[in-house]
Order: C-alpha cells, then sequence, then structure tokens
C-alpha cells in the first residue's frame, strides 16, 4: 500500500507540475513519457481505480479513466473474468457516488466507460446494464445520473464502431429498441411534471405591474398568457425552473434528440410526448444567456430530429396531423403575442427550420389527406412570420416559400388554390424591396463590401426577393406582372421627366446640372431611382411568361414594357445624366445603375423580340425596337469615358441582340458600319467588354438571319475578311517577319490574338456548318500562321499555352473545316517538338506553366484520339509511346495533379475510341475462329491496365474515382473484364486492390462506386469469386486467424444480385477490420475468440 501511496504522490505532483503554467514544453514531453510508460505496463488499470479512489486531484482522475478506457476499448477481451466484473463493478459504484460531487467532464468519462463495457458485454456477462438505466432515472436522487447514462448508450451503442462486428451491431440496436417504449413512456412523465411544477410557478408569480415593461398595456404581452407572463416577468428562459429541474428537463431533451434521429417512426413517439414537447417549446422561448440551455430551442430540436425523417409509413397520417396542429397553435402563440422580436434568436432559427422540413417533406403527405384542409391557415401564419422576422430568418423563410412554391409547380397544383396567399407575398415582397416603402431597413444593408459569390448585402437581399416573384411568376405571371408594372410604370415616369430638372451649359454635357438639390429632394430622388433599378431588374424577370404559346393573348402587356424599356435605354444614352454635377454624389451611382438595370432588362427581353420577327404584321415594331437598342447600347462603346458598368451592360445587350435576335443586314445601320472600323481600337473599354463588343460585330455576319431566303454569304465573307484583318492585324504582320521579335512584343500580340480567336470559335462550335465554314475561311491564315509560330515560342510556357489552348478549342468546334490533312500536321508538329527531354524539362519548372502546358497537349492527344477518322488511326503507336514511355515514367511517382488526370484521359480515348487496335472485331474473324479472341499489341494493353492500376494505390481520390469510371466506362462498352486477358492476368489484382481500399478506408467517398466495380468483375464469374478469389484473398490478408476466416467466408452469401452483394461485401469489409482491431488488441499468447 506504501508503494501505490507514493506513486499517488508522485501522480499527482507530475500532473499538477505537467498543467503549471510555468512548465516548459520540453518538460511537458518528459512528464508524458513518464505518464505514457506507467499506463502501457500490464495492471496499470488496478493503480488507477486506486488512484480514483484516493485522489481529489481532478487531472489525477482524469489520467486514471483514459488509461482504463484503453485497457477498455483495446484489451477488454484479454482481461480474465474476475477482473472484468471487477472493473465494471467497481466503475459503476465510483459513478453513482461521485456523480454529484465530481466535475460533469469526469461524470461523463465515468458513464463512457461503463457503456463502453456494456457494448462489448450487454447483455450476456451484463444483463442488468439498461435496467440499472431505468432504476437511476426513477430515482430522483439519481435521474440526472439515469439520463447521462440514456444518452450515452444511444450514442455509443447505435453508433458503427469498427471494432463490431455487423451482427452485434445489430443485436445492439434491437436490444435498445426493445427498451424504447419504456424509455419514452419515462421521459414523457419527467417533461409532464416540468412542465405541471412550471405551471404552478408562472401562475404563482404576482403579474407586473400596468406601467412595467412596454408602454402599451393593451399589447397581448400584457393579456394575461402564460407566455406574456413569463416574458413581461423578465423571468428566464426556463419559466421560473429551479435549476435542478432545468438541468433535468435539458438533459432530458438532449436524450430524446439523440434517440429520434434512430428510432423509426411509429407508436414508439406517443401524442403524449409530442405534446410535451410542443408545450415546452410554447411557454420557454424566452431571451437565455446559454443557447445550449434554452428549453425552447431544445425542445425544438427534438422536434425537428422527427421532421428529419423524410420515410414516413402510411399509418404515420395521423401522427405528422398531430404535429401539424401543434406546431400551428405554436406559431399562433409567438405570432399573435407580438413578441417574436424578443424571442430567442437560437429558437427561431429552429422553428423556421422546423417550417422548412414540414413544408420540404411532408407538406405533401397531409395535402393528399382528407383529414388535412387548413393548407391556407398554414400559409397565412407562414406569411405574418415571414415578414416579422429578422434579416437572417427572413432569407431562411423566403427559402421556405421557394420550396413551397417549387413544390406546386412540380405537382401541378391548381394556381387558384393558393392564389389569393401568393399575390399577398408578391405584394408584401415589393413593398420589403422598395425604398419608398422600406427606407430604414433598406438603408442598412452594406453595397460595397462584396461576399464569396461577388455579391454585396444589399445585391444579395435583392436577388432573394426578385427570386420569389420570379417564381410566383411561373404560376401567376399577368398576377404578378401587373404588381409589379404599375410602381415600375410609375418610377420611371419620374425618371423620363428628369430632363426638366437640367439646368443645360453651353460649353460641355458635363457642365450640365442637376437642379434639384434640397437635401430632402435628393433623398426622395435618392429612394426612386433606386427602387426603380430593383424593378426593373424584376420586370426584366418577367419575359420568359410572354414568349411562346402565349406570346399573341400577352403581346399587349409585353409591348407596353418592352417599348417603355427602349424608349428609356436610348433617353438614358441620349441624355446622359450620370454626366451632371449634382450636389450629392450617390445620384450619380444611382442613375449608372438606373440606365444598365434598364440595358440588362432589355437584353432579356430580346428573346421576346426574337419571337416579334416571325410577325409579318409587326415589322415597322420590330425595325424599331432593333433600331432602339443598337443606339442605345452602341454610343456607350463609341465613346471613351463612359462608366465601365454601362459599357459593361451595353457590351451584353449588343452580344444577345445579334447573337439570338440576328436582325436581318443589321450590318447595313450606321452605327454599326461605324463599329466595324473602330473594332480594332476599343482599348479603353475593359478587356471583358472589348471582348463581348468584338464578338457581337462577328455575330452581325456569322450568324445567319431568320426568315432571310437569301444570306448573302458573299456580302458577309467580305464584310467579316476585313473586320478580322483589322483584329488580327498585328498578329499578321508578325508572321510576315523573318524572325519573331522581342518576347515582350511579340508575346502580348500572341496571346490577346488567339485569345479573341478562340473566344469566335468557342462561340460558333454549335452553330450551322455555313457558319463554321465562313468562320474559318477568314481565320485559316491566322490558324496556320499559329502554327508555325509554335515551335519558335517553346521555350515561353505561356505562350505555349495559349497556342495549346486555342487549338484545343479549334479541333473542338471546327474539326470537320479544319480537315485530316492540317490535322495531322498539327499532332506531328506537337509529336516532334514535345520529346522525352523536353517534357521532362516543362514538367521540372517550378512556375507551373510548363505542367499546365503539358496538361493542355495531352488534352489535344485526347480529342485526335477520340476522332472516329481513319486517318488518325497511324498516329496510336506514337500516342501510346509517348504516354508511357515519357510522360509515365516521370509523373508516376509525383502529385502532378493536372498532368495524371490529362494523361489517363488520352488512355482512355485511345481504348474507349481506338479498340479495334487491340481486338479486331470482323464478322470474317469470328466465323474463322469462334471463341478465340484475336488481340494484337497485346503488351501495350497490359501495360496501360496495369498504369490504371497505379493510382487506385495512391491517396488521390480524384485519378482512382477517374480511372474506376474508365474502367466501368470499357467494361460497359467493350465487355473489358470478360476478356481472357483481362481474366487471367488483372483481374484478381483489381479484385484486392479495390478490396483494400474498402478495407483501409483510404477512399471512403467512393465506396459505393467501388462496390459496383467489385460486383461488376465479380460478375465474369461468380463462383469463381466465390470459391477461388475470396478464401486466396482471406488467406493473404494479415491479422486474421484461420477460425475467423472460416467465418468470413461462411457469412458472405453466394448472391448474385447487385443489393444483395453489395450488402456482403460491406459485411466482410466490416468484420474483417473488426476481427483485425480485436486482434491486434490482444495482448501476446491470448486466446481469440
Amino acid at each position: 500500500m506504501a508503494s501505490d501511496v507514493e506513486s499517488l504522490v508522485a501522480l499527482e505532483a507530475l500532473m499538477n507540475e505537467f498543467f503549471a503554467p510555468g512548465t516548459s514544453n520540453e518538460r511537458k514531453k518528459e512528464i508524458e513519457g513518464v505518464l505514457h510508460n506507467f499506463s502501457s505496463q500490464r495492471g496499470a488499470w488496478k493503480h488507477c481505480l486506486n488512484f480514483m479512489s484516493h485522489s481529489t486531484n481532478q487531472y489525477v482522475c482524469m489520467y486514471s479513466l483514459t488509461t482504463i478506457e484503453t485497457l477498455i476499448t483495446k484489451q477488454w477481451l484479454g482481461l480474465m473474468w474476475e477482473e472484468r466484473a471487477h472493473l465494471k463493478a467497481t466503475l459503476y459504484q465510483f459513478a453513482l457516488e461521485h456523480h454529484q460531487s465530481a466535475p460533469n467532464f469526469i461524470r461523463n468519462k465515468l458513464v463512457k466507460l461503463v457503456v463502453d463495457i456494456a457494448r462489448l458485454d450487454w447483455p450476456h456477462f451484463y444483463p442488468d446494464f439498461f435496467s440499472n438505466i431505468l432504476q437511476l432515472i426513477q430515482t430522483p436522487d439519481t435521474t440526472v445520473l439515469g439520463l447521462v447514462f440514456l444518452q450515452t448508450a444511444s450514442e455509443e451503442l447505435v453508433c458503427p464502431w469498427e471494432d463490431l462486428s455487423v451482427s452485434r451491431k445489430e443485436e445492439l440496436r434491437r436490444l435498445l429498441l426493445a427498451h424504447i417504449p419504456q424509455v419514452f413512456n419515462m421521459l414523457t412523465g419527467l417533461l409532464e411534471n416540468i412542465l405541471q411544477k412550471q405551471k404552478h410557478s408562472v401562475t404563482a408569480t404576482p403579474p407586473p405591474s400596468p406601467t412595467h415593461g412596454q408602454p402599451n398595456s393593451a399589447s397581448p404581452v400584457h393579456t394575461g398568457s402564460l407566455l406574456s407572463s413569463m416574458l413581461g416577468s423578465g423571468r428566464s428562459a426556463s419559466g421560473g425552473l429551479d435549476s435542478d429541474s432545468e438541468t433535468i428537463c435539458c438533459l432530458t431533451l438532449n436524450a430524446l434528440t439523440h434517440l429520434f434521429s434512430w428510432v423509426p417512426l411509429s407508436s414508439y413517439i406517443t401524442s403524449n410526448l409530442v405534446a410535451a414537447l410542443f408545450r415546452l417549446a410554447s411557454v420557454s422561448q424566452g431571451i437565455s444567456q446559454d443557447e445550449h440551455q434554452n428549453i425552447g430551442t431544445l425542445a425544438m430540436g427534438a422536434i425537428n430530429e422527427i421532421m428529419y425523417k423524410n420515410c414516413v409509413p402510411a399509418s404515420c397520417e395521423d401522427f405528422l396531423l398531430n404535429i401539424f396542429q401543434h406546431a400551428m397553435q405554436l406559431m399562433q402563440s409567438v405570432i399573435h403575442s407580438g413578441v417574436l422580436e424578443h424571442v430567442d434568436r437560437s429558437f427561431v432559427e429552429k422553428l423556421t427550420e422546423f417550417l422548412r422540413l414540414f413544408v420540404a417533406l411532408h407538406l405533401h403527405r397531409l395535402e393528399e389527406s382528407q383529414k388535412f384542409s387548413p393548407v391556407r391557415d398554414f400559409l397565412s401564419l407562414l406569411f405574418k412570420y415571414t415578414f416579422h422576422t429578422a434579416l437572417e430568418q427572413f432569407y431562411r423563410c423566403l427559402e421556405v416559400w421557394s420550396i413551397f412554391l417549387d413544390h406546386m409547380h412540380n405537382r401541378g397544383t391548381p394556381t387558384e388554390r393558393y392564389q389569393d396567399a401568393l399575390i399577398l407575398l408578391v405584394q408584401e415582397i415589393l413593398v420589403k424591396m422598395q425604398f419608398k416603402h422600406n427606407r430604414g431597413p433598406l438603408e442598412e444593408l452594406d453595397d460595397e463590401l462584396l461576399d464569396d459569390d461577388e455579391q454585396t448585402e444589399w445585391q444579395h437581399y435583392l436577388r432573394q426577393c426578385i427570386e420569389i416573384v420570379a417564381k410566383v411568376a411561373e404560376l401567376a405571371p399577368m398576377e404578378t406582372y401587373s404588381l409589379m408594372y404599375d410602381p415600375w410604370k410609375e418610377a420611371s415616369a419620374v425618371y423620363l421627366h428628369l430632363e426638366r430638372a437640367i439646368e443645360p451649359h453651353e460649353s460641355t454635357d458635363y457642365s450640365r446640372r442637376l437642379t434639384v438639390t434640397e437635401a430632402h429632394e435628393c433623398m426622395r430622388l435618392h429612394c426612386l431611382l433606386r427602387d426603380l433599378s430593383s424593378l426593373t431588374q424584376a420586370v426584366g424577370r418577367m419575359y420568359p411568361h410572354f414568349i411562346g404559346q402565349p406570346f399573341s393573348t400577352r403581346f399587349p402587356h409585353a409591348q407596353q414594357l418592352v417599348s417603355r424599356l427602349s424608349v428609356m435605354a436610348t433617353y438614358g444614352t441620349r441624355l446622359r445624366p450620370y454626366h451632371l454635377q449634382v450636389s450629392n454624389p450617390v445620384l450619380t451611382t444611382d442613375l449608372i445603375e438606373v440606365h444598365a438595370q434598364v440595358l440588362a432588362a432589355l437584353k432579356a427581353w430580346c428573346h421576346w423580340l426574337a419571337q416579334l420577327h416571325t410577325e409579318d404584321t409587326m415589322k415597322p415594331l420590330y425595325d424599331h425596337l432593333v433600331s432602339d437598342m443598337v443606339n442605345s447600347s452602341v454610343p456607350l462603346l463609341a465613346r471613351r469615358g463612359e462608366p465601365s458598368k454601362l459599357c459593361h451592360s451595353a457590351a451584353h445587350l449588343l452580344v444577345t441582340l445579334t447573337g439570338t435576335v440576328r436582325p436581318p443586314r443589321i450590318w447595313e445601320l450606321q452605327p454599326i458600319r461605324d463599329m466595324y472600323h473602330v473594332a480594332a481600337s476599343l482599348t479603353y473599354l475593359l478587356p471583358e467588354a472589348q471582348r463581348l463588343v468584338q464578338l457581337a460585330l462577328c455575330n452581325t455576319l456569322l450568324q445567319p438571319s431568320p426568315g432571310m431566303t437569301d444570306q448573302l454569304w458573299d456580302l458577309r465573307y467580305k464584310l467579316l475578311a476585313n473586320l478580322i484583318d483589322s483584329l488580327t492585324a498585328d498578329f499578321q504582320r508578325l508572321g510576315r517577319l523573318s524572325s519573331l521579335p522581342p518576347e515582350q512584343h511579340a508575346h502580348p500580340v500572341i496571346t490577346s490574338t488567339l485569345k479573341l480567336l478562340g473566344d469566335l470559335v468557342k462561340h460558333m462550335q454549335s452553330e450551322s456548318s455555313h457558319t463554321k465554314k465562313l468562320l474559318y475561311s477568314v481565320i485559316q491564315g491566322s490558324v496556320h500562321q499559329t502554327l508555325s509560330v509554335f515551335p519558335l515560342c517553346v521555350q515561353s510556357p505561356d505562350v505555349c499555352e495559349t497556342i495549346l489552348d486555342f487549338f484545343l478549342i479549334a479541333f473542338a468546334g471546327l474539326q470537320q473545316q479544319l480537315g485530316a490533312t492540317f490535322t495531322e500536321l498539327t499532332v506531328q508538329t506537337f509529336l516532334g517538338v514535345f520529346t522525352r527531354e523536353h517534357l521532362a524539362e516543362s514538367l521540372g519548372q517550378e512556375s507551373g506553366a510548363g505542367t499546365r502546358v503539358v496538361e493542355k497537349f495531352l488534352q489535344l492527344l485526347q480529342l485526335v484520339m477520340a476522332e472516329p477518322s481513319a486517318s488518325f488511326k497511324r498516329f496510336v503507336p506514337s500516342t501510346i509511346s509517348l504516354c508511357l514511355d515519357h510522360v509515365y515514367p516521370l509523373v508516376a511517382d509525383m502529385p502532378s495533379p493536372d498532368v495524371k488526370p490529362a494523361l489517363f484521359g488520352v488512355l482512355h480515348a485511345v481504348l474507349l475510341h481506338k479498340w479495334q487496335y487491340f481486338y479486331r472485331t470482323s464478322v470474317l474473324h469470328t466465323l474463322s475462329e469462334p471463341g478465340v479472341e484475336g488481340i494484337e499489341n497485346c503488351e501495350r494493353f497490359v501495360a496501360i491496365l496495369r498504369a490504371y492500376g497505379q493510382p487506385l494505390l495512391q491517396p488521390d481520390i480524384n485519378l482512382f474515382g477517374q480511372n474506376l469510371h474508365t474502367l466501368e466506362e470499357l467494361n460497359s462498352k467493350w465487355k473489358l473484364y470478360h476478356k481472357a486477358l483481362f481474366r487471367e492476368e488483372l483481374l484478381p489484382q483489381f479484385l484486392t486492390v479495390l478490396l483494400d481500399s474498402l478495407i483501409h478506408k483510404s477512399h471512403t467517398l467512393l465506396g459505393d462506386e467501388i462496390a459496383v466495380a467489385l460486383y461488376n468483375m465479380a460478375a465474369v464469374n461468380f463462383m469463381a469469386f466465390h470459391d477461388a478469389f475470396l478464401p486466396q484473398f482471406l488467406r493473404s490478408t494479415d491479422g486474421l486467424d484461420d477460425g475467423q476466416r472460416s467465418i468470413l467466408q461462411r457469412n458472405f452469401q453466394n448472391d448474385t444480385d447487385l443489393p444483395s452483394f453489395t450488402q456482403n461485401i460491406q459485411q466482410l469489409v466490416n468484420d474483417l477490420r473488426c476481427y483485425q482491431l480485436c486482434n491486434a488488441s490482444l495482448p501476446a499468447g491470448s486466446v481469440k475468440l
């Protein structure tokens, strides 16, 4: 005993020294080593039990418990029966004696250790485990301990631990489930007793004085309801409960929340239990200092756990209806009491989450029920709740509305059923997003700082509102249109009369002054312009409801809207009010925003204009609108000094007009003709706007116009050739030189020209052959010149990357026009440049540019290998050689996250599209040698597949998934797994690698895909898999004994359907891992069970 006393004194000294603030890290490492050596000794747990009994030092107690935990989780099966019984009894008794005095973290650790023992021993060697928990809960002095035991048992016994077999996991769940009815009855009784105490406590408290709190004594808060009594009297979130009752209530709710996460919906969850939860939620949502101890929040969390269950039996319809009725009462209580802004934030979050879950997962079930009808009442409450919450909850409520609207749209719910509610929703959202009605809250939204989505807080708010309005418009388009058109028209009328308030100046436009100078008038104008911008953005979203079938019937409404937008656009471009001198600079920003949104709205309505062209009687209106759009956008792009935001909007409008509407002979309009001449000198625009303008100008000549019988291709060619010549003049000048000028001069020209031409080809990729033919005829010289300068730029990775990018785009979009001869020349040129030495040099560059060049080149080869033309077949050997002999050895052992996917992409294209290079599938061969697989280039075929297998042994999950998908695709198309060569040489290796990846959890996210691949490989011969491969695999797997191998083999059923096979694989992997863990934790010489 003396040695134990000395050891305890020494341990306390070490622990105190370790946690002392002045102890150095070196000394802490020394102490850690001493402690580890002591805990690793055989029988150390016995000393730890003694330390716990004779020490009040928390550090010593926690160290002792941690040492014992290692014993239980790693070496439990190696203990003698008497030792296990002694340890179990001692820990449980220690918990009983010290649960009130010990800190919570020590109490919880003790409880977990007892539950860990039960996880291994209950019920056979620990039969009274759960009956002890029930007894603890029923005994007032130990209720808290019992509830901690209950929640810990739920968490630890249901979780998929690795050291338990599948059968043991199922047994534990079954054992727990058998006790659930009794558990729920007990917990319901606890909550009902607490509610009774709370009721007596609240009603026994004198009401507050009439003048206390809110000044309005007639407010619902002071009407004497249970909720108002609590909030008005300043009570805590527990509603007047003593601390013990509050603790019991919180523990009960936490335990229920976890139990609900796995207990199935059935008669287990009684109506009394649901009623108790909602009563706690309704009377306990006041402000709390600790949101984790807010009883109302915990109650709502438990309710939400029930609502998360998407798989609901039909027999539970009444149960869901009961929950809905309670929820309606709760919402009425919160909303009608008028205290929503005073309710705890965490409670409101849980309540909003309940609404989202109810609408997303369960509303459709109740809608179909004959017993359920009050959806309108629910929507009414949701409406009131939505517009009385804080901003973050407002967004979440809009998400609930979005889910409901999608639900209506997808199920074809008649709009008339809920039309009143939807119209009211749009009205209120339009009010909430206008400064005219909601200035105070809207001014608080930041409109400068950008979030991760490149939006300001104001832009995010507006987008959320407009999205809901747009969703309602899908169900009630004309009603929604009417609601937003009137306020938009009213605001636009003021904008169109703004010219009257401009004081002209004879010298320059920039000297003109806006005569609105009074502060309150400036503020009114600011609010109006902000609203006009928002409403213009909203009306731009309406165009889908005016095209297609309803075009004719809704034409008058669309005409008045588009005509007004057109007037506003030309007015803004002509007047340029954003250049006025103003007394408040914010007005300039507002005027820019309005004009930008008008141009953006016109861009959206171009889809309607495209359909208008099909109406012969509407040609004058069509021509007028096209002219207005050109006249409102081109001047902004042709003049220097215009705001970049407006240039961006104008360029987008011009691209859509020329690419979607495609007006006939648009090149005859003078503004367009003028832009042809200055297209190459738009350097004052931002690069994106410049690119869009040049693209739009090319559109005018490349895109065929609808309705034109003669597309005038010859005239288009002349105009387009001149345009392209002007845009590529500097690049063409390089081609006429005997040698390239210095890098700083040549490379920017090459890069900018190829990016322009690449964008043009990409944009025309899905167009007709006429368009592609015309495009190639004018850029052919630049394409050939690009190939000729490539070898000269090989030492500049950035330029190489640009050139390869361009050819990637050209091969994808203009393959037919490029022709086989030029494509062969291109590939031959690249193969000649990318020698082994150059590849090694490129991959070794630290900047990463060289790696990107190799990646682009491999992507180019992938496109070539995918081409069906027989002329490319001769590149197959050189492509395979490049990949396997040159690139693969350089990257096999390197991370190379970019090069490897591209490399295997080429090999995939070879096998998928050039399969005949390896397997000839002619009918003559099949008839002459039936059953014989005529394989050629066998060594290359096996080498490719072995290269595929290498990433399956590496941690890169993306490459693993790519190669696994490739193997599956090859099997689907060419029956790869059934080929004799694959079966005999590679199949066992791939099966082993895939099974090992599941056992080692190296690629857990791909578990389902791996299981399917294993099934398809085993399906080649299920009997051989079960009787030959599986025994061999188990024999070669370490950490198992022969008895365990036999059990694993016997438990693997010889099922041949995918679900059963997958389940067998999962059980095999789980049980094998369990045996390995248990065997590794046993001391040497132990008998393995």
